[in-house]
């Protein structure tokens, strides 16, 4: 296999065919009627915001959501042109010109907010005001929304184009109480009910995230916001009317840098030093703690060669140690996979997460840039990120 296009032997492998996949079949589900702005917040959920950014502006998406306003940048300086929402992420009076430079569409739930952006434009800017139904985190209280909106409304150089909320705690009806998912819709809808024919004036309003819109239709409105959806997940349970959705990170993958017999080494529980009886045959690996391979996975396996091989150690924040007793044929440059399939064998995503301890967040979110992303399409690498550069794999 060529690793040119590598900078580094350790790298995770994104599939944009499955991305484009979840994308489709949430818009199917949804229908044309009703627009899609995908989360991509934490660099993509740690798929990689540039490409990822791209391939869904190439899909069709009505909206990106970002976490921060520099990945947003990022997305423009790397050609990205749909409308792009920053959820929350500065205090916006301090920031209000680089919103109007680079067409970011800000999210606000003051009056100081959306008059630093008035003020720092020359022409009507989009801005997204965001209502606390329930969620306890940002946004102006529901029941102070309509007054917000009217004293919003008197700016002369804001356009509110979008309305939304977070819901939490939802399932399916038979699965769970509704109660909470119902009193934050009325929250919601309640507010938008006292500006009167104002709402409907709105091209974005929204309430139902990943599981409120597959489980909850009613609750769709004119747009819906997945996030693990697109990075498919969904914590519903599976049944009819859930869409097919795939995770685009089908690989975590390093290489051998170096192979070797050693007598001693930080071989003991936690990581401590310990003196060998007899040589142990270790092979280093690109990849540590630095990358986000957490230390638990000292007492874990990767594959080389199509086997299963144990871990030494895991300590060091850019190598892990394997212990190749039981592959003698491994030599530097053999692919290693953490998660992924190797010949026959595969070591899945879930089973090296639960054996880590992580929920699928915070693994996901735990990859660090350092480790490079490599997309596939049609099963072969077509793109490679370099720092926050992408680069077609020829």
């Amino acid at each position: 296999m060529n690793y040119s296009y590598l900078k580094r032997d350790c790298w995770l492998e994104i599939d944009l065919d499955l991305l484009r996949g979840n994308f489709m079949a949430m818009k199917n589900m949804v229908g044309p009627n009703i627009k899609v702005m995908p989360a991509v917040k934490a660099n993509a959920y740690s798929h990689g915001i540039v490409a990822c950014g791209k391939e869904l502006e190439a899909c069709g998406a009505d909206y990106l959501g970002l976490g921060n306003i520099d990945e947003a940048i990022m997305l423009r300086e790397n050609g990205v042109k749909m409308p792009l929402l920053i959820f929350a992420g500065n205090l916006i009076a301090e920031v209000a010109d680089l919103y109007i430079k680079y067409n970011l569409i800000p999210t606000v739930f003051t009056y100081e907010h959306a008059k630093a952006i008035s003020d720092a434009a020359k022409e009507p800017h989009p801005i997204f005001i965001k209502m606390d139904c329930g969620r306890g985190r940002l946004g102006v209280d529901a029941e102070d929304f309509p007054a917000l909106f009217a004293r919003i409304a008197t700016l002369p150089n804001v356009r509110v184009e979008g309305v939304y909320s977070h819901m939490c705690a939802v399932n399916w009806p038979d699965k769970a109480s509704t109660e909470y998912g119902e009193w934050q819709y009325k929250r919601f809808s309640s507010a938008l009910a006292a500006i009167g024919p104002a709402a409907e004036k709105i091209p974005f309003r929204q309430l139902a995230n990943t599981p409120a819109s597959i489980a909850l239709p009613e609750l769709r409105m004119t747009g819906i916001c997945p996030g693990r959806a697109i990075w498919g997940f969904s914590p519903l349970e599976k049944r009819e009317g859930h869409p097919e959705l795939k995770m685009p990170m089908v690989a975590w993958k390093s290489r051998l840098l170096h192979v070797h017999d050693v007598i001693g080494g930080k071989f003991g529980e936690g990581g401590k030093a310990k003196r060998l009886d007899t040589p142990l045959r270790i092979g280093v690996m690109a990849g540590g703690v630095s990358d986000g391979i957490s230390t638990k996975q000292e007492h874990g396996s990767v594959l080389v060669c199509g086997k299963r091989v144990p871990v030494a150690s895991a300590i060091c924040l850019e190598h892990t140690i394997l212990d190749l007793t039981n592959c003698p044929e491994a030599k530097p440059g053999d692919e290693v996979v953490i998660f992924g399939r190797q010949g026959t064998e595969e070591i899945s995503m879930d089973e090296v997460r639960k054996f880590w301890e992580k929920d699928l967040m915070s693994f996901w979110t735990a990859i660090t840039p350092h480790v490079q992303r490599v997309y596939l399409r049609d099963g072969k690498p077509c793109a490679v990120t370099s720092g926050d550069r992408l680069e077609e794999i020829k």
